[in-house]
């Protein structure tokens, strides 16, 4: 599923491409968009909050989409997939914007767009940074929550996915299900995780190590069964049937160890993030751990 900084660059590229042109020609093959034409509107702008995305016009309605698993949009140039998968497609100035698959889409009204996006908490892409305090009171609020699934609950913080879900409790050495309200250094967690997705919303790709040798580089993401990169421990993890909050899990049980409390290390993600330029953002926790 695409995260929050994948729908921010979303948005930004869509206005760098299309804001402030007239749409054309519209053609919807979704039966949500019955009667949502589009044709001599002009697009104003886009804007992510979480992963929605927001495609604003001038007679004040919004597009809204939440692409999930499938879904995902062309921009610029004609989709050459089949007309039955291209639900939304809008012929602008300088080119078309095509949304396939996309498993959420309707149109409200600009002014209301709180209907569909009120509810998510802060949003960890949006221009301002968020509060990391309200983002902390708001997964200790349910404290026996495991950790990984409280990041992922978007009435939390909006934005993380379950790339982050796996890599920053693993930067931090604290198991993904360990209950959130046993986790000391919290704060710590959070500010680190909303520096780093920040930087990969600005620079792209969402890389969490910092290294360059591959555009989409992960510590532990993906890499069940396979040895940790910090001990050589056999990753362990679950898949989407056995994982309470049904997400594909990975962690070191030796550098992740779950306990009745687990402190989150700085210093262990000083480290690992060395090469970060994440480390550099205002809300990296400068605090060192004993």
């Amino acid at each position: 599923m695409p995260e929050g900084d994948t729908i921010r660059r979303l948005a930004e590229k869509i206005n760098r491409r299309f804001a402030g042109q007239t749409c054309t020609r519209c053609v919807t093959r979704d039966p949500r968009l019955v009667r949502a034409d589009f044709e001599g509107r002009v697009l104003v702008g886009a804007d992510a909050v979480g992963k929605h995305l927001l495609v604003r016009f001038d007679d004040g309605r919004t597009l809204h989409a939440h692409l999930r698993m499938t879904g995902s949009f062309v921009v610029g140039p004609a989709a050459t997939e089949p007309e039955w998968r291209r639900r939304v497609e809008l012929w602008l100035e300088d080119g078309r914007l095509t949304g396939l698959d996309v498993p959420v889409l309707g149109v409200v009204a600009t002014r209301h767009e709180h209907a569909v996006v009120g509810h998510l908490g802060p949003d960890l892409c949006a221009a301002q940074a968020p509060d990391p305090d309200e983002i902390v009171a708001r997964l200790t609020d349910r404290p026996d929550e495991p950790l990984a699934g409280a990041l992922l609950d978007q009435r939390n913080v909006a934005g993380f996915g379950n790339l982050y879900a796996v890599e920053l409790p693993f930067i931090v050495g604290v198991a993904p299900h360990q209950p959130v309200g046993a986790v000391e250094g919290l704060g710590e967690l959070v500010g680190l995780g909303i520096a780093v997705i920040r930087v990969n919303a600005a620079r792209g790709p969402q890389n969490t190590t910092g290294r360059r040798m591959q555009l989409d580089d992960h510590f532990v993401y993906g890499r069940r069964r396979r040895p940790c990169p910090i001990c050589a421990t056999t990753l362990d993890g679950w898949d989407e049937r056995s994982s309470p909050w049904r997400r594909v899990s990975v962690w070191c049980p030796a550098c992740q160890e779950l306990t009745a409390t687990r402190a989150v290390s700085m210093a262990r993600a000083r480290r690992l993030l060395a090469l970060h330029p994440a480390t550099r953002e205002p809300s990296f926790p400068a605090a060192t751990d004993s």
